[in-house]
């Protein structure tokens, strides 16, 4: 019966386009002081369809300080979420995008960006997931979560999004 319903089960992976169907809870919190902030994750089961598959959602926003790519104690709580519902499936793989403001040089921030993104990916190997069921982008400043030129703009743009 354990293997039929896993036959059903489906897993997806939905993107932050339609985060109102997520099943992943995010709290922003005040990203533009001073001190390294996160987005805490906290993620439930599944989604029921009515064919009675299954959809599981991991998606998580990491930010940094500037010009630095190390996880904070905050960070790392954010990305437990997404450790505990990869480890309960081993068919979810994700991809971890790492952005970076707009000060800098395009290299330089692509640069940034990357060593943000195995920042999150070393992490989460650290913690038992395979490195093969992670995917890893930079995007530099090329996709900002917020326009303008100021801290409050700058500290949203500094992040590492998991889908």
């Amino acid at each position: 019966m354990k293997d039929n319903k896993k036959l059903i089960i489906t897993y997806s992976f939905i993107g932050l386009f339609i985060a109102s169907c997520s099943s992943v809870q995010v709290t922003e919190e005040a990203v533009y002081s001073d001190s390294v902030q996160s987005i805490e994750v906290s993620s439930s089961k599944a989604y029921e369809t009515p064919t009675e598959s299954k959809a599981l959602f991991a998606n998580a926003t990491v930010y940094f300080e500037f010009d630095k790519y190390n996880l904070s104690t905050r960070s790392i709580q954010a990305l437990k979420g997404v450790i505990e519902l990869m480890k309960e499936n081993d068919s979810i793989e994700i991809t971890i995008a790492g952005h970076a403001d707009e000060r800098g040089t395009r290299e330089y921030n692509l640069a940034l960006g990357q060593r943000r993104a195995e920042s999150v990916a070393d992490y989460m190997v650290l913690k038992g997931i395979s490195r093969s069921r992670l995917t890893i982008k930079s995007y530099g400043e090329e996709m900002p979560m917020m326009q303008g030129s100021n801290e409050r703009s700058w500290a949203r743009n500094r992040r590492a999004e998991i889908n």
